[in-house]
């Protein structure tokens, strides 16, 4: 039998993908079925299920086609419009004589379905979460500035610190008050800068150890993402805790989110680790929509010459081995982290810095890519 791998769509196939097996003799050309493969947008996504990494299994012999999906829900409009539509368009590549579509349970090997309670946030448009497999990277200070660019101009936005252990969107802001509650017991957000506003820094003192253990930080998550007053907003921004922990899953679990954002810098060792960040989002059917390169050089005021601290061109090799477009690259610069100490961020005390340009950029390209149309779910498709 001969054995291939089942790559991404124009891209390297990602650590959740799977193998594809075809007869020795097949008439039925793999890259064909792949490319196919590639037409299946997950309904209500923007990335294809081979790029989500959802195609387990790829076999072939005699003409009849298996494919194996494992899509991380049992929710029955979803499972069959996958079934028609990969049906319907590995049925059509020359060869091919019969499709069999298996799709691999979500509670399999789990008990229940990981995303059966997952609703979408009243008001809420799109629920973009900012992740970095690895802390010191800056993805805080990504977080702000991107919220505080798409609020100046004129979107509703919302910033959730689900970073319990070290929360600092509050410095960042400016803002140091306890968020009130309503007559409804809601919580209404602080509001700086045209953005709302709930953090953990807001309900402990500064020198209090923040210790808990996982299911306290899941339902502080689940309280800040349900008990808040939120809408109406266009994006709801979540600043993630480094690494890949019960923050992370509990998100995922509880609202539908449009995309993920990766924040990484330029070395070695940070790269590992978003691989490791954008395989856990591909398990958890969410679209990573690209990467933000932060502190990806020093250019010196005095002779303009760029010094790569962290070492260059790390952003482009995730975006050859992922598929993934480089959203943004941030320069290393002292004048953003002395806006973030001050409470205002650059994009907003210094609109026309280089890197509040490069946040501009950044927002752009966010807006830009949720505002592709997305696949419904539909029986039958």
């Amino acid at each position: 039998m001969l054995a291939r791998a089942i790559h991404g769509c124009d891209r390297a196939l990602p650590p959740a993908g799977g193998t594809a097996t075809f007869g020795p003799m097949s008439a039925v050309d793999a890259d064909r079925v792949r490319d196919a493969l590639c037409t299946v947008l997950f309904p209500n996504f923007r990335r294809d299920i081979v790029t989500l990494g959802m195609v387990q299994d790829l076999h072939e012999r005699d003409g009849r086609v298996r494919v194996r999906l494992r899509p991380g829900t049992d929710t029955p409009a979803v499972l069959e419009a996958l079934r028609a539509r990969v049906t319907e368009v590995v049925g059509r590549v020359p060869g091919v004589t019969a499709v069999e579509v298996e799709l691999a349970s979500a509670s399999e090997g789990r008990g229940k379905d990981p995303f059966a309670e997952r609703t979408a946030l009243t008001d809420v448009q799109h629920v973009v979460a900012v992740s970095s497999a690895k802390g010191g990277v800056g993805k805080s200070t990504v977080t702000a500035n991107l919220a505080a660019a798409l609020a100046a101009r004129g979107a509703r936005v919302g910033l959730l610190d689900a970073d319990v252990y070290g929360p600092s969107v509050p410095i960042m802001f400016g803002a140091n008050e306890r968020p009130r509650a309503a007559a409804d017991r809601t919580i209404e957000p602080i509001v700086r800068h045209g953005v709302r506003l709930v953090s953990m820094g807001f309900f402990v003192d500064e020198q209090s150890p923040v210790i808990w253990r996982g299911p306290i930080v899941m339902g502080i998550v689940r309280q800040f993402l349900r008990d808040v007053r939120w809408g109406p907003l266009d994006f709801l921004l979540i600043d993630l805790p480094p690494g890949t922990g019960d923050a992370v899953l509990t998100l995922a679990q509880q609202v539908p989110l449009s995309g993920a954002i990766i924040v990484t810098t330029p070395q070695d060792v940070a790269l590992l680790d978003v691989g490791r960040g954008i395989a856990m989002f591909a398990q958890l059917s969410t679209p990573v929509i690209g990467v933000v390169e932060n502190m990806s050089g020093y250019t010196c005021a005095k002779c303009g010459t760029v010094d790569p601290v962290f070492g260059m061109g790390g952003g482009d090799v995730l975006a050859q081995r992922f598929g993934l477009p480089v959203l943004a690259r941030i320069p290393l610069d002292g004048a953003v982290r002395a806006q973030a100490d001050a409470g205002v961020p650059i994009v907003l005390a210094a609109p026309s810095h280089p890197v509040s340009a490069a946040y501009r950029a950044l927002a752009d390209a966010v807006t830009a890519d949720l505002s592709r149309p997305v696949e419904p779910a539909r029986a039958g498709a």
